[in-house]
C-alpha cells in the first residue's frame, strides 16, 4: 500500500513539474512574435494534452491495481487494509475526474 502512494505521489510531481515547465516557457518580444507564438501555444496544448493522457494511463492503472487490492482485502475480512484502499480508489478517482475535465479541452 506504501509503494502505491509512493507510486501516486511521484506521479503528481512529476505531472505538475510537467505541466508547470510547459507553461513557463516564454515567447520573444520582437516584430516577428506573430509567427513563433501560434506554433509556440499550440506545441504547448498538444504537449499538455499529452501529458494529461500520460497520467489519465497511469492513474487507471492505478486505480485497477488498487481495485483487486480492495476486493482482496474485503474477502480476507481485512478491514483495515480495505478501508485504505477504499480511501485510496476515491481520491484516484477524485483525480481522474480531474483529468477528464481537463481533457475535454484538448
Amino acid at each position: 500500500m506504501k509503494k502505491l502512494l509512493i507510486v501516486a505521489f511521484a506521479i503528481c510531481v512529476l505531472s505538475l513539474s510537467a505541466c508547470s515547465s510547459l507553461s513557463g516557457t516564454s515567447t520573444p518580444s520582437n516584430s516577428s512574435a506573430p509567427h513563433t507564438v501560434a506554433p509556440s501555444v499550440t506545441v504547448n496544448a498538444h504537449s499538455s494534452c499529452l501529458v494529461l493522457h500520460d497520467r489519465q494511463a497511469l492513474l487507471n492503472q492505478e486505480y485497477q491495481i488498487t481495485s483487486v487490492q480492495f476486493n482482496k482485502a474485503q474477502a480476507g475480512r481485512n478491514w483495515q487494509q480495505a478501508g485504505e484502499a477504499e480511501k485510496t480508489l476515491m481520491s484516484l478517482h477524485q483525480s481522474l475526474v480531474q483529468i477528464q475535465s481537463q481533457l475535454k479541452a484538448c
